[in-house]
């Protein structure tokens, strides 16, 4: 317990100085749990893409629309199981930064592209009867307190409808559910109603959402595809999602070294933030360190105070950083789940990794200073020297 009074008691010497290096640490693990996080969310997409399902795009841009007469074409190729047009109506729910994308699809060939999603039959069949419903991830509509036979408003964006108002009503028929629960955040309705009643771009898609019989197969038959319609003047590409993703984040780069280079810096910059600290403290106790030594403590103890005093400093502003971003980390999801993002958190080897990083920061700070307080001469520290 005195060992606990004489840490506290050094840690309050300097308030601003504890407090602002305690800010320093506890930004730069903030950085490092959130950047983490991302690292967590970005490989939990990956773990759920699948070579058996294909991506069916415009050759000229991703954003460039496609014929919806595509379609019988892609169904007619061989090793092609189940097809889907697919249409994006993106707009806001009650306010204008509660963004909703809506993917207008078949749900039926959507149900069976994708045997993760775990919809009810009965859902399936409200959707065939109902023009206007929509089948929704459980994690989203938990979050927007949606329930079945709910009417949803959504104000678009970019899909204004042909009676001149910019206004979507979707009736909410059924939830669809996922292993991973938090992932179903998706937002399906049925592509007929949103092509039918939208002013442009009648009979057009983003793209087509294909499963493949075989998944080996899923490069012949994304080239049988392309191939069907290189005359065309839509032609088109086909990638697997798993490719289709690793080529997006190509273009922005390697994310996992962009992530590990930040962190890296910040901590090394830090090391030297906390080193200074550590041995400017131990320079203005050193009276204090040697009247400790004259009262019975000895070398090792004096060391390992100081030592003490260092890992307490690091190890509670890691916890911290690290527990803010574990708080901001499902913000961060929320905002993003319309958009498809899985979750962001600290895992249980991320909050490892920080607590280690923490005390081998720690250790390293405060050697040098912990080592020369163990060295320190009585009778020439008493009398200034």
């Amino acid at each position: 317990m005195k060992y606990l009074h004489l840490i506290w008691a050094a840690l309050r010497r300097r308030p601003a100085r504890t407090f602002l290096t305690v800010l320093s640490v506890t930004t730069a693990f903030f950085l490092f749990g959130v950047l983490q996080g991302i690292n967590v969310g970005i490989d939990g997409v990956f773990k759920l893409l699948n070579t058996a399902h294909l991506d069916v795009m415009s050759r000229v841009s991703m954003t460039d629309p496609l014929p919806l007469s595509h379609l019988s074409r892609i169904a007619s190729t061989s090793g092609v199981a189940h097809v889907t047009p697919l249409t994006a109506l993106v707009g806001s729910y009650q306010r204008p930064n509660n963004i909703q994308v809506i993917l207008g699809v078949d749900v039926d060939a959507l149900a069976k592209i994708y045997e993760n999603l775990k919809v009810k039959p009965d859902a399936l069949e409200a959707m065939r009867r109902t023009r206007t419903g929509a089948i929704i991830g459980r994690s989203l509509a938990k979050k927007e307190g949606w329930k079945i036979g709910d009417r949803i408003p959504i104000h678009s964006f970019n899909v204004p409808r042909s009676n001149g108002s910019s206004d979507w009503v979707f009736d909410v028929v059924g939830f669809y559910d996922m292993d991973q629960a938090e992932w179903a955040t998706r937002f399906w309705a049925n592509y007929d109603y949103i092509n039918e009643g939208r002013t442009s771009g009648k009979n057009t898609v983003v793209q087509f959402l294909v499963g493949v019989t075989d998944a080996g197969q899923s490069a012949k038959v994304s080239q049988a595809i392309d191939d069907t319609f290189s005359n065309s003047p839509n032609q088109t590409t086909t990638q697997n999602e798993k490719d289709y993703v690793e080529s997006l984040m190509r273009q922005i780069g390697d994310i996992n070294f962009l992530v590990n280079g930040i962190v890296g810096a910040v901590l090394f910059t830090l090391l030297f933030l906390t080193s200074n600290t550590m041995a400017q403290s131990v320079r203005e106790r050193i009276p204090e360190l040697a009247v400790l030594k004259t009262l019975g403590f000895s070398d090792s103890s004096v060391q390992w105070l100081v030592l003490a005093e260092a890992l307490v400093l690091s190890i509670l502003s890691a916890l911290l950083g690290l527990g803010i971003a574990s708080l901001v980390l499902p913000k961060i999801t929320s905002l993003l789940s319309s958009q498809g993002v899985g979750p962001m958190h600290l895992g249980p080897l991320v909050i490892g990794a920080g607590v280690g990083t923490a005390v081998l920061l720690a250790l390293v700070s405060g050697v040098l200073p912990a080592r020369r307080a163990r060295r320190l001469d009585i009778v020439a520290a008493l009398a200034g020297r």
